[in-house]
Formats: structure tokens, C-alpha cells, sequence
């Protein structure tokens, strides 16, 4: 009897059951796994791509001359152009984003700058009161030597 009952409580404190059951420590347990990146194919974007590289360009002039009298005379200038192209086909770039994470991310930013935003505020508080401080310093040393 006093193993079933031993069993029976190891077999109720079943710390999986109780993280789905409660809807909070499931929250945290989900945003621990997605920051650590456990499920990271979310939203994949693919994008397929042609490309054109010029690797050479010749130009080849063709030039009629005739000397008449000491005189040279050109005419019917051809000009050609030979260009070399390359084509890279279907490069493909594949981005990989995890819209999860992105979400459990901005929300620990967004705690952050809660933290930031008070610290400031308890930074302000502390120069005023150090301000306070120093004019009452101030003004009891000049009182000071004022009656002496």
C-alpha cells in the first residue's frame, strides 16, 4: 500500500502536466524555447534571379585609305563591336526568418526599455536631490561664515 501511494504522488507532481496546464508557465517555457531558436523555419522567402555579366568588349574599326598626291583620303569607316556575355541562370536566395522569435525578441526589447526608461527616471530623481543638497551645503557654509 505504501508503494502505491509513493507512486501516486510522483506520478501526480509530473512537472510536463503541470507546464501545460498552466497557461502562464507555458508562456514562458514556449518564449525560453523559440529564443533559443528549437523551431526556426517560420517564413522562408525564396527568390530566384537572372544575371548578366559582361566579361569582354572588343571594337574593331575598318578604315579604306587611298594616297592621291601626297594626300591620304579615308572613307567607308566600319566600326563592330564584339561583346561577350555571360548569364548566370536561376541564381536563387533563400531568406529564413522566424516571425516567433522575431515576436519574443521585440518583447524583451520592449521590457528592456521599460527598465531603461525607469532607471533614467530614478537617475533624474537622484540629481535632483543631489542638487538639493549641494545649494543646502552651499548656503549653511555661507550662513556659517557669515556669523563668525
Amino acid at each position: 500500500m505504501r508503494y502505491v501511494l509513493i507512486l501516486l504522488v510522483f506520478i501526480s507532481c509530473n512537472p510536463v502536466k503541470l507546464v501545460l496546464k498552466d497557461p502562464v508557465k507555458f508562456e514562458a517555457v514556449a518564449d525560453e524555447m523559440i529564443k533559443r531558436g528549437y523551431c526556426l523555419n517560420d517564413t522562408s522567402y525564396i527568390y530566384k534571379t537572372d544575371t548578366l555579366e559582361i566579361t569582354d568588349t572588343t571594337t574593331i574599326v575598318y578604315v579604306d585609305t587611298t594616297v592621291i598626291n601626297d594626300t591620304t583620303y579615308l572613307w567607308e569607316t566600319k566600326f563592330q563591336t564584339i561583346t561577350k556575355v555571360k548569364t548566370i541562370r536561376d541564381s536563387i536566395k533563400s531568406v529564413v526568418i522566424d516571425s516567433a522569435q522575431v515576436k519574443v525578441l521585440r518583447k524583451q526589447l520592449a521590457a528592456a526599455n521599460v527598465l531603461k526608461d525607469a532607471a533614467v527616471k530614478d537617475m533624474k530623481g537622484l540629481r535632483k536631490i543631489l542638487q538639493f543638497g549641494a545649494a543646502a551645503c552651499a548656503v549653511f557654509f555661507l550662513l556659517l561664515f557669515k556669523l563668525k
